[in-house]
């Protein structure tokens, strides 16, 4: 009998470069919304107009990437899970996977109707100004500034969990799960 391993075999490189590169993007813009509406004073300041001012172009940048990743993925099959995963953690990826991919484009959303119901514009990379999703409409300012904060909150333990569990097959059951996307 052959005991020897399965080669494992890794994403294309275009996956992983949208992988780490996303992580790259995301992870600081959502520690710097944290930081500007949870740690920094509520009194506006110049310091805070311009830590949102960053998080305000680069978010919507995030809707662009997660579509083409998206659309990458629907035309690239992504190398099949080990045999040695059990069934329950195939769901656990798969729905872990869908719910980040939803929420990476959830977050951007929800922050660009934030800032369409506020009035404000909604500028992109430095380069354009996006059409607003909604009507400036006071009333709705809360109910979306809520759905924003709690799509974040939800992405962040996504994005948590799916760290964790990377590294829990790294160090832990010291297997390959890792490997096929460094």
């Amino acid at each position: 009998m052959n005991n020897t391993p399965a080669p494992f075999q890794r994403y294309f490189l275009v996956a992983r470069l949208f992988h780490w590169g996303m992580a790259a993007i995301i992870i600081p813009l959502w520690l710097l919304g944290f930081y500007v509406g949870r740690i920094m004073p509520h009194a506006a300041t110049p310091q805070k107009a311009l830590l949102l001012l960053i998080h305000k172009e680069i978010g919507p940048f995030i809707i662009i990437l997660t579509v083409l990743r998206l659309v990458w993925r629907a035309t690239h099959r992504p190398p099949a899970m080990s045999s040695d995963i059990p069934e329950e953690e195939h769901l656990a990826v798969q729905v872990g996977h869908f719910g980040l991919y939803a929420m990476m484009l959830v977050v951007p959303l929800t922050g660009w109707v934030r800032s369409s119901v506020h009035g404000l514009p909604i500028p992109m990379l430095w380069i354009v100004d996006l059409p607003p999703l909604a009507h400036k409409a006071p009333v709705f300012v809360p109910l979306v500034n809520v759905l924003h904060q709690f799509s974040a909150w939800i992405l962040g333990i996504l994005i948590a969990g799916h760290v964790i569990a990377a590294l829990l097959h790294r160090y832990s059951r010291k297997d390959t799960v890792m490997d096929r996307m460094l």
